[in-house]
């Protein structure tokens, strides 16, 4: 038995003290089970076993091959559920922690997966996949993050996190929470989305917000900046405003190769009831406004590449008015 477990999920023979170890825990009710999860866990199934069933499993794949960039707080868990619904196949997400799981997977090569997904910098999709984001009007954006990170402090733990992790996430969120809203602002780089598109790969994952970056960021002449915009924009074939559903519909379908009709519900705001309110006076309103303005570059490059209308601005404070009294937020 404990032979046949080890070559059908490591692939190979157990050593005899394996082999003793295994027979000897099976004597015992749950050991069974425990031992399978164990193996599927272990780092030598992730390094040495799992990146050569993934290869072989997607290399004869004739399907759409894509990315999805997601910009936190436009939609992205309901974009990535519909494509996924659409391609048939689940996303490979960049949030995972676990280098030496990415470090295997990215040695067999770099575009074993069909489906790419995640909050990273453009510099860490495949090349040659078709990409897709989802972009939202800045100042709303803005107001979205920060009820966002402020969630933790009035909800329980739906995503079963670890609790010490939570309970650090709660007392930050607790201390935010009672944050005026325009201090929260003095720190632009958590906002920004033009980050996600300028390559950060010398500077390693999940370092687009790092003080590295940001300084590299700040030594980017304006034209750099909408030199390596255009150059990564150019990789994206699809793209929408997120409360144009219309259209990302459309996309999604395009992109994809299936029909998508709906957009699932996922991640609905909690209610708002628990939440202060927050005052938006002219302090904050004068810092979103130029934070809007930084931003503008990138969905001018955007709509040069074909991908997204540009906003009016009507249309803009429109939605910067909606967002605003749906999350709770008053004009002084």
């Amino acid at each position: 038995m404990a032979d046949s477990l080890y070559r059908v999920i490591l692939q190979r023979r157990a050593e005899l003290l394996e082999q003793g170890l295994t027979a000897v825990s099976f004597q015992f009710p749950g050991q069974f089970e425990s031992r399978v999860s164990d193996m599927l866990h272990s780092e030598e199934f992730k390094i040495a076993v799992l990146p050569r069933l993934v290869a072989d499993a997607t290399k004869n794949w004739t399907g759409k091959r894509v990315f999805f960039l997601h910009i936190p707080k436009t939609a992205g868990t309901a974009i990535r559920m519909a494509l996924v619904r659409s391609l048939r196949i689940p996303p490979y997400e960049l949030y995972t922690n676990n280098t030496s799981l990415i470090e295997a997977l990215e040695f067999t090569h770099n575009d074993f997966w069909p489906l790419y997904y995640g909050h990273e910098n453009i510099a860490f999709f495949p090349e040659g996949y078709s990409g897709i984001t989802i972009f939202r009007e800045s100042r709303s954006r803005a107001l979205s993050l920060y009820r966002q990170k402020c969630r933790a402090a009035v909800i329980d733990n739906p995503l079963d996190i670890n609790q010490v992790a939570f309970q650090e996430m709660r007392k930050i969120a607790l201390k935010l929470l009672s944050t005026p809203f325009g201090e929260w602002l003095n720190v632009p780089s958590q906002l920004s989305s033009i980050e996600y598109f300028i390559p950060s790969k010398q500077f390693g994952r999940n370092s687009y917000e790092s003080n590295e970056f940001q300084s590299h960021i700040l030594s980017l002449s304006s034209n750099k900046i909408e030199k390596c915009l255009n150059e990564s924009l150019a990789r994206f074939t699809h793209a929408a405003w997120v409360h144009d559903e219309t259209a990302i519909l459309k996309a999604i379908s395009e992109i994809s190769g299936g029909e998508i009709t709906e957009l699932p519900r996922e991640n609905v705001f909690p209610n708002l009831e628990e939440y202060p309110t927050q005052i938006l006076d002219k302090d904050a309103i004068i810092k979103l406004n130029a934070f809007q303005e930084k931003e503008a570059i990138l969905h001018k490059v955007a709509h040069e590449h074909g991908l997204v209308p540009l906003l009016s601005k009507s249309e803009a404070d429109d939605l910067f008015e909606i967002t605003a009294k749906r999350l709770g937020f008053i004009f002084a």
